[in-house]
């Protein structure tokens, strides 16, 4: 009789029915999450993409430390579905949330690794589908509803209790190859949501929908048809050979000027004379906009890569936070120092791009304030005070079947795994990659699936042995504190406590512990497969917890073979693996 209760009760789970047969929490009493909880969340809790709405990834929590690290074991572990893991659980109250692979969420208990509900989305032919979409990188949780943005290009809300469907909006899911990778935020009431047109002959846009009810309330493109601001930025092409240009990178709500921050990509093919726009800046590419989450309205927008002809995908997260402005002249990589980069301001600081550069803007105004290299790139040329870009047009593709060297590849310097910020140092913990490549535009007509139309040999920069990278770097100055390097690719997101340490994976199956103030290695532990998913922090019955969702493949594999490591980079057995230090008794 007990197994065939389990086995219902399992049933009931897949469903999306409630279920506490295993767990030991009661979801039943979950409080609603209000906008004071996203933005000033319980020190226990991570209830957003990046704990706080802001997204520093940082946590207050602090029994884990450099002088205990050492004893932390594993607590629970959980198999997920199997695809590319690049997964971001969030915990609220005891109850760890966390999309899959293929559009799986599941509702657990954070102290025992038990399921509560499980929802399984019914896709069409996944052969129609953006690939892309397949990792479920971010949840959203908001009131008494979990939000996700579905692989075909719907926006859904969970009722966070049951995992019953609450409702579910069409974005254009009809529309072949459009999709969402980061998954939405909330701000001030509103689902915001970015797209991905990356093997697409046309462009994509953001969303903004009621909380409570899904209606689309705005929408914004980026791609200016014939006659609108910016046509005549985007050279002869036609709006027909305008492609790809989205944005799926993870936003950032600021609360305190109620604006939320994203970012857009570039256009295909790489190459603009294949797509006809020789010269042209290409208005809407690869821009910062700040913008009003109940209309949609743009407050202010800054270009941080005109003229795009690598992929450089300039739609990372960058951070709001108030300082004294102090950019220091002598800061490593410095390419400009805006002409009001002083005095108590609220800024937005980030690593937006591919290319690795730090960006620093006034986060009401967008006014510049600073920008810096980090790893060595050769794309752009030069920056003025205001920020405006010049780019390197010998590092450019123009020439179909000569290659070009260019630093960094399609992979970064920085992708799209998340930095880390401690509110008290000032210092951003940011993921980098060290890697060039020779980059070549094809001879043929380029295709929907092919929007790039290019090819890339991938290879180390001159002198240089290691391509994993983390770089801790002061915004207030600019400066690099240190910088943690290895032969194996990191590739893989940043959590920051405050027990003085930041927890990361990386593409040799490690998890982390590394000191936040001298960038030392404490201590690692080896998992089953590369731990490429975002590693999160919270406290479950006044104990602390580390989780990580490791797998693959991921996008590291070129970037393995191009290091030269020799390590056992196995990817799959996609596993959320959980570790804490041991109960007192």
């Amino acid at each position: 009789m007990k197994s065939k209760i389990s086995v219902l009760l399992a049933s009931v789970a897949v469903l999306g029915l409630a279920s506490h047969a295993y767990g030991q929490v009661d979801i039943s009493a979950l409080a609603p999450v209000t906008d004071e909880v996203l933005a000033n969340p319980e020190p226990g809790d991570w209830p957003s993409y990046g704990r706080t709405i802001e997204n520093y990834r940082y946590s207050p929590l602090d029994q884990i430390t450099k002088d205990n690290v050492g004893q932390l074991t594993l607590v629970w572990a959980r198999a997920m579905e199997p695809g590319n893991m690049e997964a971001a659980p969030i915990e609220y109250q005891g109850v760890l949330f966390t999309g899959n692979p293929g559009d799986v969420v599941q509702a657990i208990d954070a102290a025992t690794g038990q399921l509560i509900w499980e929802y399984r989305r019914t896709l069409p032919d996944k052969a129609l589908l953006n690939t892309l979409g397949e990792a479920k990188r971010g949840i959203a949780l908001y009131e008494d509803k979990i939000y996700m943005a579905t692989w075909d290009n719907f926006i859904v809300a969970l009722d966070a209790k049951t995992g019953q469907v609450a409702w579910e909006t069409d974005r254009g899911g009809g529309t072949d190859l459009v999709s969402n990778t980061t998954g939405p935020i909330v701000a001030n009431g509103v689902v915001v949501a970015g797209s991905t047109c990356q093997y697409s002959e046309f462009g994509c846009y953001v969303t903004g929908h009621d909380a409570a009810t899904g209606e689309e309330l705005w929408r914004n493109s980026f791609i200016p048809n014939k006659g609108e601001e910016g046509d005549d930025t985007w050279g002869n092409s036609e709006f027909d050979q305008r492609w790809m240009t989205g944005a799926w990178g993870q936003m950032t709500y600021d609360p305190t000027l109620d604006l939320v921050y994203y970012g857009s990509t570039g256009a295909g093919p790489a190459s603009e004379t294949q797509r006809g726009t020789e010269g042209g800046t290409m208005f809407g590419t690869n821009t910062r906009f700040a913008v009003k989450p109940k209309t949609g309205e743009i407050v202010w927008r800054h270009q941080v890569l005109p003229r795009d002809n690598w992929d450089q995908e300039c739609t990372y997260e960058m951070v709001p936070v108030d300082i004294d402005v102090g950019p220091s002249a002598d800061m490593d990589g410095l390419l400009a120092i805006g002409q009001n980069a002083s005095g108590t301001k609220r800024v937005l600081t980030g690593v937006p791009c591919k290319t690795g550069i730090l960006w620093q803007f006034d986060a009401e105004t967008g006014d510049f304030i600073y920008a810096r290299s980090t790893v060595e790139q050769n794309l752009i040329s030069s920056v003025d005070d205001t920020g405006l870009v010049t780019v390197n047009e010998a590092a450019m593709p123009l020439v179909p079947d000569v290659a070009v060297h260019m630093c960094p590849t399609f992979l970064g310097g920085r992708d799209w795994s998340p930095t880390a910020f401690n509110p008290d140092s000032k210092v951003m913990f940011v993921p980098l990659t060290n890697m060039c490549g020779d980059l070549t535009a094809l001879d043929q007509e380029p295709t929907g699936l092919d929007v790039y139309n290019t090819e890339m040999a991938y290879k180390m920069p001159e002198g240089v042995t290691d391509a994993g990278r983390i770089d801790a770097i002061d915004v207030v100055t600019g400066k690099t504190v240190w910088s943690y390097t290895q032969q194996m690719p990191q590739y893989s997101p940043i959590v920051a406590t405050a027990g003085g340490l930041i927890f990361t994976g990386g593409a040799d199956r490690k998890l982390k512990a590394i000191d936040q103030e001298t960038g030392e290695l404490v201590w690692s532990t080896t998992l089953a497969s590369r731990a490429s998913g975002h590693p999160i922090t919270y406290e479950a019955n006044g104990r602390q917890f580390i989780a990580i969702p490791a797998g693959g493949p991921g996008f590291a594999t070129n970037l393995i073979t191009a290091s030269g490591a020799t390590d056992d980079a196995v990817s799959g057995s996609n596993t959320l693996y959980v570790f804490a230090l041991p109960e007192t008794k």
